[in-house]
């Protein structure tokens, strides 16, 4: 959570995660205040 909040301060609107082990990706839109999480054979889009 650390990075999130140094996102936040710096004007980032959205980042993803991604593990591999889980095959998920994670994709935080911060504006929005929203987490989505998708398995690796789902499209993601991209919100920005």
């Amino acid at each position: 959570m650390v990075k999130l909040l140094k996102y936040c301060t710096v004007g980032v609107r959205e980042y993803w995660i991604i593990d591999p082990a889980k095959k998920m990706a994670s994709v935080y839109q911060i504006e929005q205040k929203l987490v989505e999480q998708y398995s690796f054979g789902e499209e993601v889009p991209v919100g920005i």
